[in-house]
């Protein structure tokens, strides 16, 4: 056993050098896959298609492979990144829950700051605070008001989502009672929309290009944008953070690769993905997905990430939210 494990480590000690020696200009050598940490379909898979066909054009036809690892709550796709070997070919699509996940899990199979590299956001979505029609309340001033006075339940796509987060900021910056405001768990933002809409829980935090539709056609009423500036299409409603500064979130993707993936490898990675994340192909094919193209370097990248994790760490901290 112990010569089995003396060979593999003879091995790897031997491989990955030869497989960081290759120059960047000469990347990628292979098929690169794109780990996507949800089953196939859904908004961030469409993207991550998107961006991989077009990568794979920029790289001169060399493939893109997609690859759908969804589970526990994304940690099972960022480990497989985590743990490659750090040569640029193997890309984590992140999301939210990169950022929320050390706020809340007692342990993960990755440290997020050492063994994933910032590679460049690619799209970011505005998040809005919905009600039902029924529900008597019109403004974020409102919503608090009578939180303060009666328990009020809200929901979101799903737990100890950026959702599910933003509405504990709400409560903790707005001197909201603990237990006056509190998130219902749903699997999804459809069933969740459905219940609000039938008035069975009267607020929710989402995606705006998933509530958009809903509040245009009156079956639900946009409260405030939770997003720093107001929401294309709705722009006389006010942001949460207008009358209670510091409640901003946003969802985004964006893109990681190993951590210890050699400096200049990032740096083409970036360029070559903000390229094109900002083409005009890009934002053709995904015009209709709701979402705001943006590209930043590794090191702009790193530091907002670095803000958001101290950031999810106190909400979390200060609502006792652990990962169960």
């Amino acid at each position: 056993m112990r010569i089995v494990q003396w060979i593999a480590l003879a091995w790897a000690a031997f491989a990955a050098p030869a497989a960081l020696a290759q120059p960047a200009a000469d990347f990628p050598a292979g098929n690169v896959r794109l780990v996507v940490p949800f089953a196939a379909g859904g908004p961030t898979d469409v993207v991550a298609r998107i961006l991989g066909e077009l990568l794979s054009a920029r790289w001169g036809g060399k493939p893109v492979v997609i690859e759908n690892r969804p589970g526990a709550g994304t940690i099972v796709a960022t480990s497989a990144v985590a743990k490659s070997l750090p040569d640029g070919h193997s890309l984590l699509v992140a999301t939210n829950s990169l950022l929320i996940n050390p706020a809340i899990a007692k342990s993960l199979p990755y440290d997020t700051a050492k063994d994933l590299a910032p590679v460049t956001m690619i799209a970011v979505q505005p998040v809005a605070l919905v009600a039902s029609r029924s529900y008597a309340a019109a403004t974020v001033a409102e919503v608090v008001a009578r939180a303060k006075k009666e328990p009020v339940n809200y929901t979101s796509p799903g737990p100890r989502g950026v959702g599910d987060l933003a509405g504990q900021m709400l409560k903790q910056r707005a001197g909201i009672p603990e237990a006056n405001f509190t998130h219902i768990n749903y699997n999804g933002s459809a069933p969740a929309l459905t219940d609000v809409i039938a008035g069975r829980v009267p607020l929710m935090f989402d995606i705006w290009h998933s509530a958009r539709r809903y509040v245009e056609s009156g079956e639900l009423k946009l409260i405030a944008s939770a997003s720093a500036e107001r929401l294309p299409g709705a722009e006389s409603v006010p942001t949460i953070a207008e009358t209670y500064p510091g409640v901003e979130v946003i969802a985004f993707n964006a893109i990681m690769a190993a951590g210890g993936t050699p400096a200049p490898i990032i740096e083409k990675l970036s360029v070559d993905i903000r390229a094109v994340v900002v083409s005009e192909t890009f934002k053709d094919k995904t015009k209709n997905l709701g979402i705001n193209v943006y590209g930043n370097t590794p090191a702009e990248l790193s530091a907002w990430m670095t803000r958001e994790i101290a950031r999810w760490k106190e909400v979390a901290a200060a609502a006792n939210i652990k990962a169960e």
